[in-house]
């Protein structure tokens, strides 16, 4: 019998069972349900304020930071139990649901993140307006060595690309890594107008002493992280594969949401 429903066969026996946290988790969902439509706003057209200039932005081995500082991990990805007075949204998860508190924050309180605190991730529609785009690249077992690189553009439903941004601004990705980078659109777009995407590699030497650089970008996702909720992570991955001098070329098509 594993861990999790041991933990809830002895909650339901005690006098605080998962059974009466249910109906408190069922109160907080209706309230956050609520709240979600009152607050819920339309979208702006295209012609919103224009963005920031295009910029690349390493942040690491992860996205998804919401209360990592203060809770040893991502509250939107599994780990280890946290302290339940590391961020109000824990609190209210460990009321209805102290297992996340005490054994493991496994898929439920991920879950949980979105039905009990409103902070999961974004509903979002192909009129969605985006001013940029997470893209998150993870290589394989053959590293982007430091000063080639790797260039990302859009390509709109109308034919047009956008301009490309550099995914590594110049650094290295260690062999079996995973990097992020941020595409910033000016103006803003719709999640619909975006209809393709290109990776564009330049491995070529930078001195006498190297050969071509050989890159195994093995997976690509786009996501969105609006502050203080968790990634919306838009469309299928894309596996644009081992990039090479004879090949540097590397393109999908895309469909947002």
């Amino acid at each position: 019998m594993s861990d999790r429903l041991e933990h809830t066969m002895d909650n339901l026996a005690s006098s605080t069972s998962r059974h009466d946290g249910s109906l408190k988790l069922a109160a907080l969902v209706l309230a956050s349900l609520v709240g979600g439509c009152a607050a819920e706003a339309a979208s702006p057209d295209d012609e919103t304020e224009p963005a920031a200039d295009v910029s690349p932005e390493d942040i690491g081995e992860t996205e998804q930071a919401l209360a990592e500082s203060t809770c040893g991990h991502s509250i939107c990805e599994t780990g280890a139990a946290v302290p339940a007075t590391c961020d109000s949204c824990v609190t209210s998860i460990c009321d209805v649901d102290p297992f996340c508190c005490t054994n493991a924050w496994d898929s439920v309180c991920v879950n949980e993140v979105a039905t009990v605190c409103g902070r999961g991730p974004q509903a979002v529609t192909s009129s969605t307006v985006v001013s940029s785009i997470k893209v998150r690249i993870r290589t394989g077992g053959d590293d982007l060595r430091g000063g080639s690189q790797a260039y990302g553009s859009f390509q709109l439903a109308n034919g047009a690309s956008l301009p490309q941004t550099s995914l590594n601004g110049g650094a290295g990705f260690p062999n079996n890594s995973v990097k992020v980078a941020t595409m910033s659109f000016s103006p803003s777009r719709t999640l619909g107008s975006l209809a393709g995407f290109t990776l564009e590699w330049d491995g070529a030497p930078r001195n006498v002493f190297d050969s071509y650089d050989n890159w195994n970008a093995d997976e690509v996702r786009f996501f969105i992280e609006p502050a203080g909720r968790c990634p919306t992570f838009l469309g299928a991955p894309f596996t644009p594969g081992r990039m090479t001098g004879a090949r540097t070329i590397a393109s999908t098509s895309v469909r947002f949401p």
